[in-house]
């Protein structure tokens, strides 16, 4: 991984555009509610104004990549056992007979 991140050191603009993508999934799949296009392109671009923080840390050797990587999967994880658990929920009981 320390081979990946240094080639993005090097790109710094693909560095800032992983970190932006990464930080726009957690934020539309952890926590976004429905908004008015208007509200919802404030909402992104003050998320893209944030992410030069995350793109900063990145630049002095934190992890943020593999952070929002894991981040990700751990929330991916959590909707697909949600989902498995509502849908058992809707088919109610399993019934003896």
């Amino acid at each position: 991984m320390e081979g990946i991140n240094e080639w993005l050191r090097g790109e710094p603009a693909l560095a800032y555009l992983l970190i932006l993508v990464l930080t726009s999934i957690i934020y539309k799949v952890a926590f976004a509610r429905r908004l008015p296009i208007l509200k919802a392109a404030v909402v992104y671009v003050v998320l893209a104004i944030g992410c030069i923080l995350f793109w900063a840390l990145f630049f002095l050797k934190f992890p943020m990549i593999e952070i929002l990587s894991v981040t990700v999967v751990m929330i991916a994880i959590a909707r697909i056992r949600m989902g498995t658990n509502h849908r058992k929920e809707q088919e109610g009981p399993p019934t003896t007979s």
